[in-house]
């Protein structure tokens, strides 16, 4: 028995469930990617991805580059939009950026900025009553290739390559109306050139790390000209649908749909349920998980 929903407030009323399956929403308040696990934790019951705790790395971008550059992987430079910046009329960097909400998805809200006039439009943007009051950054603009990478738990390290992601002409950002279909700017597929090993390499560095979260996408920018790779953020528990990279990559190996996803649930509940009463352990396969290697 499914019980579906799409507001968060349905995890505060009376629910009969052994299994919460909640993966990214476009909820505006901070940490609404916490909220789910933490409740499922709270009630004792297994919920798809990471606990509140690591889930904190996909919600907040900044925490993610943190955890990445204590790992010896190179992150984009980056600077939190403070309120005092917002009040200060002349306030800009030098350079090219792109800012963007600290704990947005989807591309949301995404803005290249380049010069005092650019500062000036992203400043307004920002304090727009629609975000809320979120916060925002600054990221440095790495000219070059959208590389992400798919990770599946269960399966070897380094079986789903890379995929490049086109974002509008130009500077190759990727935008939500790209992502969502509005427009047709964005575009993806496997990669396997300049850059591929090396986000593989952080990538398996970095999920070794935040292990267990069952399944995940780990995003990067690569300068085919300097040869340098830079982690952007990680995305747990993200899109899993047919037309997604995770899948895509997946299905290099023959990996049916209805099979990838078995899998990850199977994983998920059977890791859960393995370490009931004890911390989770990172090495632990649970008997009985789909693997499937080419």
């Amino acid at each position: 028995r499914v019980t579906p929903a799409a507001e968060h407030k349905v995890l505060f009323g009376p629910l009969d469930y052994d299994f919460l399956y909640a993966i990214h929403s476009h909820a505006i308040f901070d940490g609404h990617e916490l909220l789910a696990p933490a409740i499922a934790a709270y009630h004792g019951v297994p919920c798809l991805g990471s606990s509140a705790t690591p889930r904190a790395l996909s919600d907040d971008k900044v925490l993610a580059k943190h955890v990445a550059a204590s790992l010896g992987i190179a992150v984009a430079k980056h600077k939190v939009i403070s309120r005092s910046d917002l009040q200060n009329r002349d306030f800009s960097l030098p350079g090219s950026w792109i800012v963007k909400p600290r704990g947005g998805i989807a591309s949301d809200a995404v803005m290249k900025v380049d010069n005092d006039a650019d500062w000036r439009n992203a400043l307004t943007a920002i304090a727009d009553p629609r975000h809320e009051g979120r916060q925002f950054i600054a990221e440095e603009f790495v000219p070059g290739l959208n590389l992400t990478v798919p990770f599946v738990e269960g399966f070897p390290v380094g079986s789903f390559p890379p995929f490049e992601e086109h974002g509008r002409p130009g500077d190759n950002v990727l935008t939500n109306e790209g992502k969502r279909g509005l427009d047709n700017t964005y575009k993806s597929g496997p990669y396997q050139g300049p850059g591929a090993q090396e986000v593989l390499q952080a990538t398996a560095r970095m999920a070794a790390a935040i292990s267990p979260f069952d399944y995940g996408r780990f995003d990067f920018r690569y300068d085919p000209e300097t040869r340098r790779a830079v982690f952007i953020e990680v995305n747990i528990a993200c899109n899993m649908a047919p037309a997604s990279a995770t899948y895509r990559s997946a299905a290099l190996h023959g990996i049916k749909y209805e099979e990838l996803v078995g899998h990850v649930l199977t994983y998920s509940l059977r890791r859960q349920n393995a370490n009931r009463g004890g911390m989770d352990t990172p090495d632990r396969r649970p008997e009985g998980a789909l693997t499937h290697s080419r």
